[in-house]
This record gives C-alpha cells, structure tokens and sequence, in this order.
C-alpha cells in the first residue's frame, strides 16, 4: 500500500500541530507561578519573582529553540534522508 504525498503533508501538518501545542502548555505551565508572584504587597517576594522571571525568560529560549532545532532535523531528514 503506497501513502500518498498529500497524506503526508496532512500527517505531518497534524504532528507539527500536536507539537506547537504541548509546548505552548508546558511554557504556560513554566510562566504561571510568576505572573502570579507579581501580584503580592509582599517587597520579598517580588524580588524572589524578578529572579524566576528571569530563569523563566532563559528556559523560555532554551526551550524554544531546542523544540525549533528538533522539528527543523526531523523536516530535514524526511526531505534530503539525511540527518
């Protein structure tokens, strides 16, 4: 049985969905706790809330192009067959 082109693309259009949304999940799931720091009187922890927005911002990018770089290898090695 032989899969055609445009059941590929469809498939592949369906993974790349799946993957954008767990990711924007797990980067809400990585934001939450310190949006809701901002939100205190408490002097101390928004300072402990200024650290964690910045490890968030870092993770954030790290994340981003890790999930980038392993979607652009896969694409790459279905098209060329080579890693």
């Amino acid at each position: 049985m032989l899969i055609d082109y445009d059941t590929i693309v469809l498939i592949l259009d369906r993974i790349k969905y799946i993957v954008v949304s767990a990711s924007a999940v797990i980067i809400s799931l990585l934001w939450i706790p310190v949006a809701v720091s901002f939100f205190t009187d408490d002097e101390n922890i928004k300072y402990k809330a200024m650290q964690r927005l910045k490890n968030a911002a870092i993770g954030t990018i790290i994340y981003l192009m890790a999930a980038t770089g392993t979607i652009y290898i896969i694409f790459m090695y279905i098209v060329t067959g080579r890693p």
